[in-house]
């Protein structure tokens, strides 16, 4: 299993909106192929930060709703991960 571990911020201007983040499960009902479960959490520190948490049954999987979804929320995250040059983890669950 593939993990994928995303920094991002809210900011109505330039990336998701904080009525997004609060539908996101609403608005994620059919989840992308690939796409096992999720988790969204919020740092204690820094004030309008948050880390998505992916598991993936493969990178390939993420890759692919990278290239082919460009409208979901999901994507929408990547995309300000990747713009703002947020940090990002990528690593595999080892049993």
């Amino acid at each position: 299993m593939y993990v994928n571990i995303l920094s991002f911020k809210i900011d109505e201007k330039d990336g998701i909106s904080g009525n997004e983040l609060s539908m996101f499960e609403d608005n994620l009902t059919k989840k992308p192929k690939g796409l096992d479960r999720f988790h969204i959490f919020k740092d204690k520190v820094k004030a309008n930060k948050f880390y998505l948490i992916e598991y993936w049954k493969s990178v390939e999987h993420k890759d692919q709703m990278e290239s082919n979804d460009k409208t979901s929320v999901l994507s929408r995250i990547h995309k300000v991960s990747q713009d703002h040059r947020y940090k990002k983890i990528e690593c595999d669950v080892v049993i």
